[in-house]
Protein backbone atom coordinates (compact mmCIF):
# COMPACT_ATOMS: atom_id res chain seq x y z
CA UNK A 1 0.00 0.00 0.00
CA UNK A 2 1.18 3.21 -0.95
CA UNK A 3 1.20 5.95 1.93
CA UNK A 4 1.27 9.76 1.95
CA UNK A 5 1.15 12.01 4.90
CA UNK A 6 -0.25 15.22 4.40
CA UNK A 7 0.50 17.93 7.13
CA UNK A 8 -1.09 21.25 6.78
CA UNK A 9 0.60 24.40 7.68
CA UNK A 10 0.34 28.53 7.87
CA UNK A 11 3.67 30.21 8.86
CA UNK A 12 4.69 28.48 12.13
CA UNK A 13 8.00 27.03 10.63
CA UNK A 14 9.52 26.06 14.04
CA UNK A 15 6.55 23.73 15.29
CA UNK A 16 6.75 22.57 11.29
CA UNK A 17 10.01 21.91 11.73
CA UNK A 18 9.29 19.97 14.79
CA UNK A 19 6.59 17.99 13.09
CA UNK A 20 8.75 17.17 10.09
CA UNK A 21 11.68 15.97 12.59
CA UNK A 22 9.57 13.38 13.97
CA UNK A 23 8.68 12.41 10.94
CA UNK A 24 12.21 11.76 9.94
CA UNK A 25 12.50 9.52 12.93
CA UNK A 26 9.77 7.29 12.00
CA UNK A 27 9.67 3.62 12.06
CA UNK A 28 8.38 3.29 8.76
CA UNK A 29 9.87 5.11 6.24
CA UNK A 30 7.98 3.88 3.56
CA UNK A 31 5.85 7.13 2.36
CA UNK A 32 5.71 10.47 1.21
CA UNK A 33 4.93 13.79 2.69
CA UNK A 34 2.89 16.90 1.68
CA UNK A 35 3.36 20.01 3.04
CA UNK A 36 -0.04 21.94 2.52
CA UNK A 37 1.11 25.33 3.01
CA UNK A 38 -1.93 27.82 3.34
CA UNK A 39 0.15 31.13 2.15
CA UNK A 40 3.36 30.60 4.82
CA UNK A 41 6.18 33.06 3.65
CA UNK A 42 9.72 31.50 2.53
CA UNK A 43 10.76 30.74 5.95
CA UNK A 44 8.28 28.06 5.53
CA UNK A 45 9.91 26.94 2.61
CA UNK A 46 13.37 27.03 3.53
CA UNK A 47 12.58 24.65 6.26
CA UNK A 48 10.28 22.05 4.05
CA UNK A 49 13.69 22.26 1.67
CA UNK A 50 16.00 21.85 4.73
CA UNK A 51 14.07 18.17 5.74
CA UNK A 52 13.95 17.29 1.88
CA UNK A 53 17.05 17.05 1.89
CA UNK A 54 17.18 14.96 5.04
CA UNK A 55 14.65 12.74 4.39
CA UNK A 56 14.54 8.77 2.99
CA UNK A 57 11.29 9.79 2.29
CA UNK A 58 9.81 12.25 -0.80
CA UNK A 59 8.45 15.63 1.00
CA UNK A 60 6.75 17.92 -1.52
CA UNK A 61 5.61 21.62 -0.70
CA UNK A 62 2.02 22.26 -2.01
CA UNK A 63 1.49 26.22 -1.45
CA UNK A 64 -0.67 28.17 -2.10
CA UNK A 65 -1.56 32.11 -2.22
CA UNK A 66 -2.37 33.94 1.07
CA UNK A 67 -5.58 34.97 0.81
CA UNK A 68 -7.27 34.39 4.68
CA UNK A 69 -8.22 30.95 6.25
CA UNK A 70 -8.12 28.26 3.57
CA UNK A 71 -6.70 25.07 4.69
CA UNK A 72 -9.31 22.79 3.20
CA UNK A 73 -8.56 24.13 -0.23
CA UNK A 74 -4.97 23.27 0.65
CA UNK A 75 -5.50 20.12 1.55
CA UNK A 76 -7.84 19.27 -1.30
CA UNK A 77 -4.48 20.70 -4.03
CA UNK A 78 -1.81 18.67 -1.26
CA UNK A 79 -4.33 15.20 -2.01
CA UNK A 80 -4.68 16.03 -5.47
CA UNK A 81 -1.17 15.56 -5.59
CA UNK A 82 -0.59 12.07 -4.44
CA UNK A 83 -1.17 9.04 -6.27
CA UNK A 84 -1.56 6.97 -2.37
CA UNK A 85 -3.57 4.50 -2.02
CA UNK A 86 -3.95 5.84 1.92
CA UNK A 87 -3.75 9.31 3.14
CA UNK A 88 -3.06 10.54 6.80
CA UNK A 89 -3.76 14.06 7.82
CA UNK A 90 -2.50 15.91 10.21
CA UNK A 91 -1.43 19.40 11.06
CA UNK A 92 1.88 21.19 11.20
CA UNK A 93 1.95 21.47 15.09
CA UNK A 94 1.16 17.76 15.67
CA UNK A 95 4.74 15.95 16.50
CA UNK A 96 3.90 12.34 15.93
CA UNK A 97 5.78 9.73 17.91
CA UNK A 98 7.90 7.41 15.61
CA UNK A 99 5.39 4.50 15.33
CA UNK A 100 3.13 6.80 13.97
CA UNK A 101 3.05 5.84 10.12
CA UNK A 102 3.42 2.00 11.24
CA UNK A 103 0.57 2.30 13.48
CA UNK A 104 -1.69 3.73 10.67
CA UNK A 105 -0.80 1.26 8.16
CA UNK A 106 -1.48 -1.15 10.59
CA UNK A 107 -4.65 -0.27 11.28
CA UNK A 108 -5.81 0.90 7.56
CA UNK A 109 -8.60 -0.88 6.01
CA UNK A 110 -10.69 -0.82 2.92
CA UNK A 111 -13.74 0.94 3.17
CA UNK A 112 -13.09 2.28 7.23
CA UNK A 113 -11.80 5.95 8.35
CA UNK A 114 -9.54 6.06 11.04
CA UNK A 115 -9.20 8.84 13.48
CA UNK A 116 -6.61 9.62 15.88
CA UNK A 117 -5.95 11.52 19.31
CA UNK A 118 -3.10 14.26 20.40
CA UNK A 119 -1.38 15.47 23.33
CA UNK A 120 -2.12 19.23 24.22
CA UNK A 121 0.74 20.79 25.42
CA UNK A 122 0.47 24.33 27.33
CA UNK A 123 1.46 27.52 25.52
CA UNK A 124 4.60 28.13 27.81
CA UNK A 125 5.96 24.50 27.32
CA UNK A 126 5.23 24.29 23.48
CA UNK A 127 7.50 27.58 23.45
CA UNK A 128 10.05 25.71 25.73
CA UNK A 129 10.22 22.53 23.00
CA UNK A 130 10.12 24.80 20.21
CA UNK A 131 12.91 26.84 21.34
CA UNK A 132 15.03 24.25 22.57
CA UNK A 133 14.23 21.78 20.00
CA UNK A 134 13.47 19.41 22.08
CA UNK A 135 12.62 15.73 20.93
CA UNK A 136 9.62 14.81 22.32
CA UNK A 137 8.91 12.62 19.38
CA UNK A 138 11.30 10.03 21.53
CA UNK A 139 9.98 10.70 24.81
CA UNK A 140 9.46 7.45 26.70
CA UNK A 141 6.39 7.25 29.01
CA UNK A 142 7.95 8.69 32.22
CA UNK A 143 8.67 11.86 30.22
CA UNK A 144 5.01 12.17 29.45
CA UNK A 145 4.32 11.12 33.05
CA UNK A 146 6.63 13.86 34.85
CA UNK A 147 5.56 16.60 32.58
CA UNK A 148 2.26 15.87 33.39
CA UNK A 149 3.04 16.40 37.05
CA UNK A 150 4.78 19.69 36.02
CA UNK A 151 1.21 20.75 33.98
CA UNK A 152 2.74 20.54 31.01
CA UNK A 153 -0.02 18.22 29.46
CA UNK A 154 -3.79 17.76 30.52
CA UNK A 155 -3.59 14.08 30.18
CA UNK A 156 -2.06 11.28 29.38
CA UNK A 157 -5.01 9.34 27.84
CA UNK A 158 -3.93 9.63 24.14
CA UNK A 159 -0.32 8.06 24.82
CA UNK A 160 -2.03 4.66 25.79
CA UNK A 161 -1.67 1.96 22.67
CA UNK A 162 -4.70 0.08 23.06
CA UNK A 163 -4.95 -3.46 20.93
CA UNK A 164 -6.98 -3.45 17.45
CA UNK A 165 -10.42 -4.73 18.59
CA UNK A 166 -13.79 -5.18 16.07
CA UNK A 167 -15.03 -2.76 18.64
CA UNK A 168 -13.68 0.13 16.34
CA UNK A 169 -15.90 -0.85 13.44
CA UNK A 170 -19.17 -0.64 15.58
CA UNK A 171 -21.38 1.99 13.43
CA UNK A 172 -23.05 4.91 15.68
CA UNK A 173 -26.00 5.26 13.60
Amino acid sequence: MRLAVIVTTYNRPDALAAVLQGFLDQSDRDFELLVADDGSTAETAEVVRRFKAQAAFPIQHVWQEDQGFRAAAIRNRALAATTADYVVFTDGDCVPQPDFVARHRALAEPGWFLSGNRLMLSPEFTEQVLREKTPIQRWRFRDWLRARQQGHIERLLPLLHLPDSPLRKIATR
